[in-house]
């Protein structure tokens, strides 16, 4: 039965992985000027200092020497809408709501840029945003509960970098990126679901369910559940590289690569019992012919299930392992007397996270949880134009695909590919100071879910409704 510890303590773990399996936790607001048309060209932009968060090429280009500060502000919800049944065990139906609440960004994501031209050929900047992020909080009892019931991911990037002006149509720079990254997670685990497949296929037999009918009692499959949390964090540093080329006066090009971000989080598991006791679960009649049949193989239904089941209950220190994913990322600049066109093609290689590493500060084994992620694609089309010398409009589209696909979606995963629409103005107040504001609108088809718990056999099935994301943008931007 040692087994049984192991699947009782990472089952509680191993649904981490899920809640962020849409890639969905990655986030596109580096720059207010670069949301507001459709995060197009970014690569290339010489009209955006804030676009140096992805290229650090780009310091001090768009201004001699400047300070740029500001947020985005978002709120996405989506809806969940189908069923949960017991299929491992007693095939009863999960209750609970679908859980309106998904999926929030509550809190402002920063936008800021500091760059100074040290001399005609070399420039040195600070940038810090959040590349990642995500709120999800559902119902405490909805259907999903033993998936995920709330999810905070946070990835703030303090970047500090380089520009070198190598002839005069050809800049290069690198930077180094000082990544923190932390998350909290809940669910409930079913453990009386666990339990009874677990000591039925030990001892050979269904001896669970005929022993709660004959004594009277509520099967075990959600009699015994408690509800975990956990929180890790941890900082690490990785690098970032691009160049801009001026192909002519009026078209250039740019090309940049964020480096992959490994992970050793550390943190701490909680875990508390739902209105019973180890005392309830020791003399619950629905485990009569259980200890019989352990007592025939030589086993101590005492030594070998309670108490491993208070030790699975018991809060524990963990560590995980995870990679984040390299970008590469391009863009092309046209300007054409007020206009500017331009379009953006960005790869993440989200193939790369392909599994959660869990190892727990007790003896129970590592766990390794394997996910199906595939690589993502954004592809931005924007334009900006130059109404006054004091107004600019700009505005953009883009598109992105999802990182999981539908036949591995989870029941935690709403994201299925995203739209965005998008639009801004920039505001010279006077020679020194301006305004930036972006707005826009995304838009995912949402997905197809149906999804096993390989620990207990609970099934989710259902579909997520298209998910809605709002924003805004506001930036101030000084010449220095």
């Amino acid at each position: 039965m040692g087994r049984l510890l192991g699947t009782l303590v990472s089952a509680a773990l191993v649904g981490v992985s899920p809640a962020w399996a849409a890639g969905g936790f990655s986030l596109p607001f580096d720059s207010v000027g670069a949301s507001g048309m459709g995060f197009a060209g970014v690569d290339a932009a010489d009209y955006d200092p804030g676009a140096a968060v992805r290229n650090p090429a780009l310091h001090g280009l768009a201004l001699e020497s400047g300070l740029a500060t500001g947020a985005h502000f978002a709120h996405l919800s989506t809806q969940f809408q189908g069923v949960a049944v017991r299929e491992g065990t007693d095939g009863s139906t999960i209750s609970g709501g679908n859980s309106g609440r998904s999926g929030r960004v509550d809190a402002p994501i920063p936008d800021w840029t500091w760059t100074r031209r040290m001399s005609d050929r070399f420039a040195v900047g600070v940038t810090l945003a959040a590349p990642y992020g995500t709120s999800q909080h559902r119902d405490a009892d909805w259907k999903g509960r033993y998936n995920a019931i709330d999810t905070v991911i946070r990835g703030i990037e303090l970047t500090p970098g380089a520009a070198w002006q190598v002839t005069p149509r050809l800049r290069v720079g690198v930077g180094a990126r000082l990544h923190w990254f932390d998350f909290e997670y809940s669910n409930d685990v079913d453990l009386g679901a666990i339990v009874q497949r677990e000591v039925e296929a030990r001892a050979g037999a269904d001896l669970a369910t005929p022993a709660c009918a004959l004594a009277g009692e509520e099967t075990l499959p959600g009699k015994y559940d408690f509800r975990h949390r956990a929180e890790a964090s941890r900082f690490t540093a990785a690098w970032q590289a691009g160049l801009r080329m001026a192909l002519t006066d009026q078209v250039a090009v740019g090309l940049s690569y964020l480096s992959p971000i490994e992970h050793g989080l550390h943190g701490d598991a909680t875990r508390q019992r739902l209105g019973w006791t180890l005392e309830d679960f020791e003399n619950d009649p629905c485990f009569s012919t259980t200890r019989v049949a352990l007592l025939a193989t030589g086993g101590s239904f005492e030594e070998e299930v309670v108490a491993l089941v208070r030790a699975a209950t018991t809060d524990t220190g963990f560590g995980l392992t995870l990679t984040l994913p390299e970008t590469l990322s391009s863009g092309v600049a046209w300007t054409v007397d007020r206009w500017t066109f331009a379009s953006s093609l960005r790869w993440t290689r989200w193939s790369r996270f392909d599994e959660v590493i869990i190892r727990f500060d007790n003896a129970t084994p590592t766990v390794r949880s394997r996910l199906e992620f595939q690589d993502a694609y954004l592809v931005a089309l924007g334009m900006r134009y130059q109404l006054n010398e004091r107004w600019t409009l700009s505005a953009g589209v883009a598109g992105e695909s999802a990182a999981v696909s539908d036949e591995n979606r989870s029941a935690t995963s709403a994201d299925a590919g995203r739209l965005y629409l998008t639009g801004g103005f920039s505001w010279v107040v006077n020679e020194r100071r301006t305004v930036d504001f972006s707005t826009g609108v995304l838009r995912s088809r949402g997905g197809e879910v149906d999804d096993v718990d390989p620990m207990t056999g609970n099934r989710v099935t259902g579909r997520y409704q298209p998910l809605t994301l709002l924003w805004f943008g506001l930036r101030m931007r000084w010449r220095l």
